[in-house]
């Protein structure tokens, strides 16, 4: 009798090891399972973000390519804002780095008196044509604001190279618009290159009919 109580506990720990080792194992795949859960979201995530934005910059190639034979570069480029960006205030600038200088070359929605305003100060296209960079309100010291540039919202570089040629200034988002999205950055980085090449056709092709 003594012997077959003795034999007893050693019988308890041997069922119970596997109970506790299927536990654990079970935590294990648990926790892989979320895991990859997770990444497959943000994978889905990121692609649909992707397809997104290639939607939307492939409507904007197409818009350019078409102003190029009818010679409305401008009314395209303010026509990608109006309905990707959300703004109906816009006005395109040459640049002369010489001089440093900007010359309104065309606008819509914007009164003569701002574009002056602006164009003339030394606030926020200003730094975008020293830094090379485009320049967004949401980033800039609330301080360097002129009295011009109270409803600026962006004004994005036109670079050919490393060099500034002109700048696109976007004024007051529509009510329905907050603020900029990703999707807006996104797009200025294309209009930097791709609205420059145009808008540089287009000045050379007003230069040439008017020599």
């Amino acid at each position: 009798m003594i012997g077959t109580r003795d034999a007893v506990p050693p019988v308890a720990e041997v069922h119970a090891a596997p109970y506790v080792a299927n536990e654990s194992s079970q935590k294990d795949v648990r926790s892989e399972d979320f895991r990859l859960r997770a990444q497959q979201l943000a994978l889905r995530e990121q692609i649909e973000r992707n397809h997104f934005l290639l939607e939307r910059l492939s409507a904007s190639s197409t818009r350019l390519l078409q102003s190029l034979d009818s010679s409305t570069v401008f009314e395209a480029v303010a026509e990608i804002i109006a309905n990707l960006v959300g703004s109906e205030q816009v006005a395109i600038f040459y640049y002369a780095p010489d001089r440093e200088n900007f010359q309104p070359a065309w606008s819509c929605g914007v009164e003569p008196s701002s574009l002056e305003r602006v164009a003339a100060s030394n606030g926020m296209l200003r730094r975008t044509a020293r830094k090379a960079t485009t320049q967004f309100r949401e980033i800039q010291d609330a301080a360097s604001f002129l009295p011009g540039e109270i409803n600026l919202t962006a004004c994005i570089a036109l670079k050919s190279g490393q060099d500034v040629i002109g700048a696109i200034a976007i004024f007051d988002l529509l009510p329905q618009k907050q603020r900029l999205e990703w999707a807006d950055f996104e797009l200025f980085k294309y209009l930097e290159v791709y609205a420059a090449y145009a808008i540089e056709i287009q000045r050379l092709r007003e230069k040439r009919s008017g020599s």
